[in-house]
């Protein structure tokens, strides 16, 4: 039986929504980046808390009991009156006291007329009031933020779309395969299939590539967790790996880098905003959007205009 809601109470409530929302503990392993064990501890912590079951797993796959499904919908309930709550503590304070906690992927400042440093720069002259804080990480880690209220808005590439969140295209990301000049691929002008599944591939740890061509089986033996990661792991001639073609530019013009085969191993990404479904969006959230979205038809348009013929 619960006693006074702690900390360590309000964190096991939100891992628990988020297995639900998950439709199981295997499928919550990717979006809370934890294993099974941790999940499975998590939930039996909170089971004894409470003094009683709130799920089934077996054959018949994942259910709620019937007390686990009441529990999850009054954590819904106290999660959304504990932002109501900060939102109006902040509201004291006057206009000045709002924040926008927003987050992105790593390795977009060299894509050509990037949205956000000019975004952020029309946001700030239009609604100086508002206190903005960026952070940079994964995206998984992204939409776990903003599930958890901890962002409000994410940028990123998201390669599944997960319940509880809004997702936004915004614009495409060209990635290419490269190998630096100390790789043994590199003096090699139109290597095979075989040569290039056979070198060892450094992979993004944080998800399934399944955008890359699929009949071609990389040999992954490491995996990585930031574009600067995977630049760092191909530079040093002993990987090869995946990078935005914007981000390698620089590397490639300086005859450190080239791609493989890019007619045929290269892939798009697609960018979206990400935001979280149920919570009324502020205003200057709003605006934020709008103008993130101008930008990225702005930068599409640009693209395509110099691309075309």
């Amino acid at each position: 039986m619960l006693g006074n809601i702690s900390d360590l109470d309000l964190r096991l409530l939100r891992i628990f929504c988020s297995i639900v929302e998950a439709g199981g503990f295997t499928a919550a392993q990717a979006k809370l980046n934890t294993g099974l064990p941790r999940l499975s501890v998590a939930v039996r912590d909170l089971e004894l808390r409470l003094g009683y079951s709130l799920c089934r797993r077996g054959n018949g796959g994942f259910q709620l009991t019937p007390a686990g499904q009441a529990l999850y919908q009054a954590t819904q309930g106290l999660l959304r009156e504990i932002e109501q709550f900060r939102e109006q503590a902040n509201a004291l304070g006057g206009p000045c006291r709002e924040a926008l906690h927003l987050g992105a992927v790593d390795g977009l400042l060299s894509l050509p007329r990037a949205p956000l440093p000019a975004v952020i720069g029309r946001f700030r002259r239009q609604w100086p009031q508002t206190q903005l804080h960026l952070h940079t990480m994964r995206p998984d880690e992204l939409e776990q933020a903003v599930l958890e209220d901890r962002l409000q808005l994410g940028l990123g590439a998201f390669h599944h779309q997960l319940s509880g969140l809004r997702y936004q295209p915004l614009f495409a990301e060209e990635q290419n395969l490269y190998c630096s000049s100390h790789h043994p691929l590199f003096a090699i002008t139109a290597p095979s299939q075989q040569q290039i599944c056979a070198a060892e591939y450094a992979g993004r740890g944080y998800m399934t590539e399944h955008q890359r061509p699929q009949n071609w089986r990389l040999h992954q033996v490491v995996s990585a967790y930031s574009m600067e990661a995977i630049a760092t792991l191909v530079l040093s001639g002993t990987y090869l790996g995946y990078l935005p073609t914007h981000y390698a530019r620089h590397w490639v013009n300086a005859g450190r880098l080239r791609a493989l085969l890019p007619e045929q191993l290269a892939y798009h990404s697609c960018f979206h905003t990400i935001t979280r479904q149920g919570a009324p969006l502020k205003p200057g959230l709003v605006r934020l959007l709008d103008m993130l979205i101008q930008a990225a038809e702005s930068m599409e348009e640009t693209m395509r205009s110099t691309t075309a013929p």
